[in-house]
């Protein structure tokens, strides 16, 4: 699973590089150029949803996101780790929902350029179901990493 989480850290700094690296072109053409390249805005809302897709399992994974405990911590332990079990379940769940319909959503896409770049919307929309498998992966990789351990509480 590190090879997986490195891989998707990589992915999202890459792309949050790249965003950022297409932005400065576009703020550097904007001020110091008389035009803008047309392709900027698109290629930095392209960047941004993919290191969305691959920040998304690296949250999880760090326990970054927020976590409403108002229930959890009137139940007692255990309890609390099948709340915690049914809730990653839930979470499991969604994304392979979100994965199952994104792969319909990217077919549509393969017929469709984007404006500005004409490239297929297909990759654009690949984003969504790369989103889903970093979810899925991540929470059933938390799941299993908490089952082997004594504190199966989230951090």
């Amino acid at each position: 699973m590190t090879t997986i989480y490195r891989l998707f850290k990589a992915g999202a700094i890459t792309s949050l590089t790249a965003m950022i690296t297409v932005v400065a072109i576009q703020v550097f053409s904007r001020v110091f150029l008389e035009a803008s390249p047309h392709w900027t805005e698109e290629a930095a809302r392209i960047f941004f949803i993919y290191s969305v897709g691959f920040g998304t399992g690296i949250g999880i994974k760090r326990g970054d996101f927020i976590r409403l405990d108002l229930i959890g911590r009137y139940l007692s332990p255990a309890t609390g780790r099948v709340l915690d079990l049914l809730t990653d379940i839930a979470v499991a769940a969604f994304a392979v929902v979100i994965i199952i319909h994104s792969i319909s959503f990217v077919r549509l896409g393969m017929d469709e350029l984007s404006p500005a770049l004409e490239i297929t919307m297909g990759f654009v929309f690949l984003s969504i179901t790369l989103t889903g498998i970093s979810i899925l992966l991540f929470t059933l990789a938390g799941i299993y990493g908490r089952a082997g351990s004594q504190n199966l509480r989230k951090p």
